[in-house]
């Protein structure tokens, strides 16, 4: 048992205790497991926060573009509460430079009471209790599997840091494959009102605009990811377009203003989410994409003003309009 404990505390694959030790490797493919250690126990003085099409960006891009040194807080499909859980964690254990928000309009409609850490997470690596930890140090899984994942990674593979929880080099990008991939709504549903979604909405931009008021000394550099025409289609027919502007809507309105806010729009550029080649469905696009936001962010391009902000999300709203009425989808 001991043995066991100390091999767990030494290589500690999920980084629970401590950074990596000599020449071991920050192998990160397990987010809901190593997304807490990496906050709590790493270098670094900026974040990168967001769901899966935040997953395939490289660290590097960031620290190379803005000289700083990150690390990512990811959760798959995460809504502003949860999200809003990791950045705060970061805050509590460092002096955040930036914190790199890529801002889904999906996670902008999710529940703004949702709690997180829920069940459906490994508990014992977020509390603060050590006695829980057992569950980590006598895991016959992280002792057979993760730790020698680790050892592969460092010394056989080499693995690019960089690159933390990347899924892309695992998929293919066609629009075949963003057409399969695609399950289209066969009918068209009335657009949902407002007291549908925006109680929802309003309480989730009240989190962020807490998150920014709260650190006035960080940056925060929020992004609104491109999602493909199959996407905004799915909008169209399920209800959910004047939701989805909404969204982007009161987060600009209310964010904006901030001195340390830095916001940026990509949704609106037809070269990407017009070509289909570009996604695996109709939301995940490949790595190109998430490196050309890096370097346009950097370039100070696609950034929102109070000036501008109307003027941009008029255009997605005739994007959105040809998309409903001249595009068909399985063949243009």
């Amino acid at each position: 048992l001991l043995l066991a404990v100390g091999l767990v505390f030494a290589f500690d694959p999920f980084f629970h205790y401590h950074e990596p030790l000599g020449p071991l490797k920050a192998v990160l493919t397990k987010k809901e497991y190593q997304v807490p250690g990496t906050l709590r126990n790493f270098s670094y003085d900026s974040v990168i926060a967001g769901s899966s099409t935040a997953e395939n960006f490289n660290n590097r891009w960031f620290d190379e573009a803005f000289g700083t040194q990150s690390v990512k807080a990811i959760k798959s499909s995460g809504v502003t509460a949860q999200l809003d859980y990791y950045v705060r964690l970061a805050l509590q254990e460092r002096e955040l430079k930036y914190v790199f928000y890529s801002l889904d309009l999906f996670a902008l409609s999710g529940d703004p009471e949702t709690e997180f850490p829920d069940e459906s997470m490994p508990l014992y690596l977020y509390d603060d209790n050590p006695f829980t930890d057992v569950k980590y140090l006598l895991n016959k899984d992280v002792i057979f599997e993760d730790i020698p994942y680790l050892l592969a990674e460092t010394f056989l593979d080499d693995y690019d840091e960089g690159a933390s929880y990347n899924w892309a080099q695992y998929h293919t990008f066609s629009r075949s494959d963003a057409l399969a991939n695609y399950g289209r709504p066969e009918e068209i549903s009335p657009e949902k009102t407002e007291g549908e979604y925006r109680p929802f909405i309003d309480g989730n931009v009240d989190i962020l605009e807490r998150m920014v008021q709260e650190n006035p000394d960080t940056v925060f550099y929020i992004f609104y990811p491109p999602y493909s025409l199959l996407w905004w289609d799915n909008m169209i027919r399920s209800g959910q377009l004047e939701q989805s502007l909404y969204a982007a809507r009161a987060s600009m309105e209310r964010l904006l203003g901030y001195e340390n806010v830095r916001m940026y729009y990509f949704q609106n550029e037809e070269d990407v989410i017009l070509d289909l080649d570009l996604y695996m469905d109709p939301i995940h696009f490949n790595e190109d994409i998430n490196r050309w936001m890096v370097e346009e962010m950097a370039q100070g391009n696609y950034r929102l003003t109070p000036e501008n902000y109307r003027k941009e999300l008029e255009k997605m709203e005739g994007i959105a309009e040809r998309i409903r009425t001249d595009y068909d989808i399985l063949t243009d």
